[in-house]
């Protein structure tokens, strides 16, 4: 009896634990699809990078993903089912116009990246976006209703959002080399110095973490700062050569960190991904292909999994744009 107990146990924790297969849209306007911006379609496109969603999310047992082009955000579940999708637009505005004279598009909008929001429970209620063409953030709940927005004089260059498990917001801004940080209610607390180097958010008292150069090392410190201000630990990481490192997440109950970073010798189509323990030794080392302008192409749910992306923006609408499993290094 004791062990039937536990077979069925394991299986409904395995039922509640989804590992997805592949989520693959296609590439387009309209429902079920997501925008793109190339010379394929807009010849004269001023933009050296072309463009499409720039983040997605890991969430329970959904990926989201952010639109970025047509400002909305989709949801999907573990067989790759579209479940959700609303706009984040404001009523009558759409998110570009097309120039006549250059038949390029004109954005009134643009989708960042996004960051959810839980309730006390772990229940995701809401999320936040950066609209990198407003600079501003803004609240949205899961059927699409605005609730909030934080309109910062500070923010420059609004780039990449995260939400502590106690609400606060922490958004790192790339044209002021900033980190902002606001409650949930939209109040400033704080702001600190950040490389461009990503961040992370862990625990229930909201350490954010940060890469930061060493220059005589020619490594990275991984510094750690609480909500006041104070930086509590740091610990110089044993990776060399790392250009443009973007810090992703910090798992403290396993002790170790996850960052991607270009090699030294150039980004030549792919990212470097490197798993290293809080002592600064080195796990594993992989590598993860994903286009230059996308924000936020990897991600893990709070169940571990791990996802990427998988896209060509060069080449759509062949293809499709696809969230993956990946196994880190």
């Amino acid at each position: 009896m004791k062990f039937k107990s536990l077979l069925i146990a394991s299986l409904l924790a395995f039922s509640t634990n989804v590992v997805f297969g592949d989520v693959a849209v296609p590439y387009g306007e309209g429902s079920g699809k997501v925008d793109y911006f190339n010379y394929i379609r807009f010849p004269k496109l001023g933009d050296p990078y072309p463009s499409g969603p720039a983040s997605f999310r890991s969430v329970g047992d959904s990926i989201w993903i952010a639109d970025s082009n047509a400002c909305k955000l989709m949801e999907y579940n573990s067989s790759g089912k579209l479940l959700t999708e609303f706009s984040v637009l404001p009523k009558n505005l759409k998110s570009y116009i097309i120039d006549e004279k250059y038949n390029v598009p004109r954005r009134n909008m643009y989708i960042e990246d996004f960051a959810p929001v839980y309730d006390s429970e772990g229940k995701l209620i809401s999320w936040w976006i950066i609209d990198r063409t407003s600079r501003k953030l803004l609240n949205f709940s899961l059927d699409g209703n605005k609730i909030a927005e934080i309109n910062c004089d500070e923010f420059r260059q609004p780039f990449r959002i995260e939400v502590g498990k106690a609400g606060h917001l922490f958004i790192a801004d790339k044209a002021t080399r900033s980190i902002f940080i606001f409650t949930s209610e939209g109040k400033w607390v704080d702001n600190i110095n950040w490389e461009w180097s990503g961040m992370a958010v862990a625990g229930a008292d909201e350490k954010l973490y940060r890469l930061m150069y060493i220059s005589e090392e020619r490594k990275n410190m991984l510094v750690c700062t609480n909500l006041k201000g104070k930086v509590v630990k740091t610990q110089l990481l044993k990776v060399n050569n790392t250009l443009n490192p973007r810090l992703w997440w910090v798992d403290e109950e396993k002790g170790e960190c996850v960052f991607s970073y270009t090699p030294g010798d150039g980004f030549k189509g792919f990212y470097k991904v490197v798993r290293v323990g809080l002592d600064g030794v080195v796990r594993g080392e992989g590598e993860i292909t994903a286009p230059i302008k996308m924000n936020r192409f990897i991600d893990r749910s709070e169940y571990g999994y791990v996802y990427i992306s998988k896209c060509n923006y060069f080449k759509a609408p062949e293809g499709n744009f696809e969230i993956v499993p990946y196994k880190l290094p």
